[in-house]
């Protein structure tokens, strides 16, 4: 059958798995199978994609990672790290806006799937303080959890993106930093204003900030590692479950404590099915590059003439929305549009994390993401209620991206 046609079937049975709740590995792997088919390719080929997608360095790479912040994510919790940071952080600002913010943001930073909900209580209290309503506490919680993963290295659907591009994770960093400062400083003007709170300031001290930076510890040495040292993702992660075990230890059984958190906290925080997840997606990958789908994909985009900062400002936001899901978003988007962006090394890493941020944005705002319809069902507000305060933000940064990425593909 035609290329298109094979392209078209594999996402409608992606799509199809997706709002049937399958796992996103499998419904990956199930449209790895009718690409496959469709293309015509022959089984001996179906074993070489499933042999080449799951047997490589990124594939091991990113399972490995996806395991070790499952690992991380159930340490920081299991050992009272995360009820740590809430209550240092409130001890340090009294302005509730900024809990409001803080509370979704750095329970984000552990990227557990539809893990606003964690969140969703802790802002709802601050919200109700502020008297707003639950719509927009809805958005609130969305907005400032997700703000951060234009640019968050633990992010894993980043992590993938750093390794179908081969560019570097502090690329992606360096470009899209200033995207989740714009979505931050205008989110927050944008979703508070008119909305006072009775007290505020912060309450600094060196003891209090000591307490802050001990519960963050094990995330602020990761991304050091990452963005600054460029150190190897799974070894920054390592180091970093290391410090969280050893955080909070009781001073009189130590050792006791620690061989007790080894036995009871690494395997539980390992999630297989998140591990499928990325096999799924590599498989996938495998297969539009095995069945030429994406070379002929990207003959038909040159030939149209639609400039290319155009087509990654709607196509991939268009993906991650349809899809819920960055990382099989990525999957797809990535070796489609790689060979259509211009090779100057300035220019390649801005117009890649362009095309990162505009997933990313369709993500955020997608009915079938988690989070997202977590939350609504949490605050019991429609989708056209959290949809329409997002849509301003979502503007305001893709906006920004796109005139960053035009500057650095001029220059």
């Amino acid at each position: 059958m035609p290329w298109y046609i094979a392209l078209t079937g594999s996402i409608l049975v992606i799509l199809l798995g997706i709002y049937k709740k399958l796992n996103i590995g499998l419904t990956m792997i199930l449209g790895s199978i009718a690409l496959g088919l469709l293309a015509g390719l022959p089984p001996l080929d179906f074993l070489l994609v499933l042999g080449n997608g799951l047997w490589n360095s990124i594939t091991i790479m990113l399972i490995i990672s996806i395991l070790l912040l499952g690992v991380l994510g159930y340490i920081l919790k299991a050992t009272g790290a995360l009820g740590e940071i809430i209550l240092n952080l409130q001890s340090l600002v009294a302005d509730v806006r900024i809990i409001a913010v803080a509370m979704p943001a750095l329970i984000g930073m552990l990227t557990v799937p539809g893990g606003a909900i964690l969140s969703a209580p802790l802002c709802a209290e601050a919200g109700n303080k502020l008297h707003l309503p639950p719509g927009r506490q809805a958005v609130v919680n969305i907005w400032f959890r997700h703000v951060l993963y234009f640019m968050l290295p633990l992010f894993p659907s980043l992590i993938l993106a750093s390794q179908l591009s081969g560019l570097p994770m502090s690329r992606f960093v360096f470009h899209n930093l200033p995207l989740t400062i714009i979505g931050i400083v205008f989110g927050f003007y944008y979703l508070f204003r008119g909305y006072k709170t009775e007290s505020g300031g912060f309450s600094f001290s060196s003891r209090k900030l000591w307490l802050l930076l001990k519960s963050i510890l094990p995330l602020v040495i990761i991304m050091f590692l990452v963005v600054f040292i460029d150190l190897y993702f799974p070894l920054a992660l390592l180091a970093g479950i290391f410090v969280a075990l050893l955080n909070y230890l009781p001073p009189e059984r130590k050792l006791s404590e620690l061989w007790s958190r080894l036995k009871l906290m690494i395997l539980p925080g390992i999630k297989i099915p998140v591990a499928l997840v990325i096999a799924g997606i590599m498989i996938y990958k495998e297969m539009l590059t095995h069945s030429e789908v994406i070379s002929d994909l990207t003959t038909l985009v040159i030939s149209m003439g639609i400039p290319v900062i155009v087509l990654i400002a709607f196509i991939p936001f268009l993906v991650g929305m349809l899809t819920g899901d960055n990382s099989a978003s990525v999957a797809v988007i990535f070796p489609m549009f790689m060979p259509l962006l211009p090779q100057e090394p300035l220019a390649y890493g801005a117009y890649l994390a362009f095309l990162y941020a505009s997933s990313t944005a369709g993500h955020i705002i997608s009915p079938a993401h988690p989070c997202f319809s977590l939350t609504k069902e949490f605050y019991e507000v429609e989708i056209k209620t959290v949809i329409a305060p997002t849509l301003p933000m979502l503007g305001v940064v893709m906006a920004a991206g796109l005139i960053f990425t035009m500057f650095f593909g001029i220059h």
